[in-house]
């Protein structure tokens, strides 16, 4: 019970002291939320991998199991031509968590973890609304402006001679478990994280489909890995709400059921790691028929995905890797987008001396559902291309600019008109 209470204390003071520092931070970055378990092992500023939690946890309350994690995230948007009109905003993203090892409390093994994490957003306007008018966002934090809590769960896992087997269960979000490459993780752009073609729609009722940041619902995911082999079903409630600030994170009715599951083969090609896997998902609720304006159920999807090594250097550390992820919404009556694909390439450390840097330049298209296309008269394909650069500063604050472009999207005479946009992301871990 000590080291509970000595865990939540040393909580409220990490909340409290990153709170007061937001006031003082740059202006101007989402990035997936940074794993809990981030540890205090340098002696010097620069190579801590946080400003100071890690220290603090550290020093007041060693070997307690509990991780909390601070990150903010700051970008700055300009639209240099096409899309709607020129001009620039600002967004900013806290993201604030914990977990807490249960083992370490009750000084007992195999009793999982509890975690929680929640969100605080603001923009200084609407950059997709306002100056863009694609089907994608330049960058995977935008949203509603918010305080929100996102997800809280209980996890475990366990070891046997049959493989290994580990789960959560809480409110959740699937693309923290679905969908995600770690290639394609590198880029800004929304496209490249959640697939539209797999989680973009919306219910009947306007509420999303499919949870994703920034919205969590009801859910279970339950894994399994023997050797190269990984399979994982989630079952979710199948209303994630809307992404409006009134929500604070539980505006969501329990309506219907979501389904995704994914299985993975990691393998290796004439010495060069790679890993495939194929994947989909299923909503029992109603969706907008496009052509008859009415609710119709059961919306289905499928996704592939592969990632490789390309080139590596004698230690086997990757120095070039690709990827490519294709998905396919059948019935096109109901679906937003019915076809999608994106490929990329990351080059890491192309300084010499930069060691943890990535160059990166990838492509994503989308294809839209005839009836909404018909419907709405919409374009049937539009594209991007982002070609960025994570700079890694230290081991707790990075800097990625981003120059992306839009093929196509329909300007404020709504014709099609290609638009260039440029940004750059700070991100500091507290």
């Amino acid at each position: 019970m000590k080291k509970l209470t000595a865990s939540i204390t040393a909580f409220v003071m990490v909340l409290t002291t990153s709170l007061f520092g937001a006031d003082s931070a740059p202006t101007g970055v989402r990035t997936e939320p940074v794993p809990p378990a981030l540890q205090a092992q340098s002696t010097t500023l620069w190579d801590r991998d946080s400003l100071f939690i890690n220290e603090l946890v550290e020093s007041s309350i060693p070997d307690s199991g509990f991780a909390p994690f601070a990150v903010w995230t700051g970008e700055q948007w300009s639209n240099l031509g096409g899309g709607l009109k020129t001009g620039t905003t600002w967004d900013s993203l806290f993201t604030l968590g914990f977990e807490q090892d249960l083992s370490k409390i009750a000084d007992k093994g195999n009793l999982g973890s509890l975690g929680m994490t929640f969100f605080y957003y603001t923009s200084s306007g609407d950059f997709d609304g306002e100056y863009l008018n694609a089907m994608s966002s330049p960058s995977n934090i935008f949203s509603g402006d918010m305080v929100r809590i996102f997800e809280i769960y209980y996890s475990n896992a366990f070891s046997g001679s049959a493989g290994d087997f580990n789960f959560r269960v809480g409110q959740l979000a699937a693309d923290e478990d679905f969908m995600g490459i770690d290639y394609a993780d590198t880029f800004l752009n929304s496209s490249f994280g959640a697939i539209p073609a797999n989680a973009a729609n919306a219910l009947y009722n306007g509420a999303n489909a499919f949870s994703q940041y920034s919205l969590a619902t009801l859910g279970a995911v339950v894994g399994y890995t023997y050797d190269a082999v990984e399979f994982k079903v989630g079952v979710y409630n199948g209303n994630a709400g809307e992404d409006v600030s009134g929500n604070h994170g539980f505006d969501y009715s329990l309506q219907g059921v979501a389904l995704w599951y994914e299985g993975a083969y990691n393998y290796e090609l004439f010495g060069l790691g790679g890993r495939a896997a194929l994947g989909g998902n299923y909503n029992s609720n109603q969706f907008l028929n496009y052509n008859t304006g009415l609710g119709e159920r059961n919306f289905y999807s499928f996704y592939l995905s592969v990632q490789q090594d390309l080139y590596v250097d004698a230690e086997g550390k990757p120095i070039l890797g690709g990827f490519c992820r294709i998905a396919w919404a059948p019935n096109e009556d109901i679906a937003d987008f019915a076809k999608y694909i994106d490929a990329g390439i990351n080059w890491f450390a192309p300084i010499p001396g930069r060691d943890d840097d990535v160059f990166a330049l990838g492509v994503s298209a989308l294809e839209t559902g005839s009836a909404v296309r018909n419907a709405d008269d919409l374009s049937r394909y539009q594209s991007c291309l982002e070609t960025t650069y994570r700079i890694q500063l230290s081991n707790f604050m990075s800097l990625q600019p981003s120059f992306q472009v839009f093929f196509n999207p329909p300007n404020d005479q709504g014709n099609d008109e290609t638009a260039f946009v440029a940004g750059a992301r700070l991100e500091v871990v507290f």
